[in-house]
């Protein structure tokens, strides 16, 4: 991938997470786009898979083995500022 097409995705990811974080679209659908999106930039980043696995088992309202809005926006700000620190 090239450089620019690389710096093209960091901001489409960044877009991605802002609107889930502020609340602006909390959907599944938003979900499985970052969860797909940093699993393609990022296979090798250990943190960063765990929080695409987190990503797959995220439901608005949680649940049994499952997690909630509250839970997947702490971890998408921690792993976007661990991202622009490791840039």
């Amino acid at each position: 991938m090239g450089e620019d097409r690389q710096a093209v995705v960091i901001v489409e990811i960044e877009r991605l997470v802002q609107r889930f974080v502020t609340g602006a679209d909390t959907s599944i659908g938003t979900a499985n786009e970052i969860e797909v999106a940093l699993d393609d930039r990022f296979p090798d980043d250990d943190y960063v898979q765990e929080t695409v696995e987190m990503l797959a088992m995220y439901r608005p309202g949680g649940g049994e083995l499952l997690f909630d809005t509250a839970t997947i926006r702490e971890r998408l700000i921690e792993t976007m500022k661990r991202l622009r620190r490791d840039a």
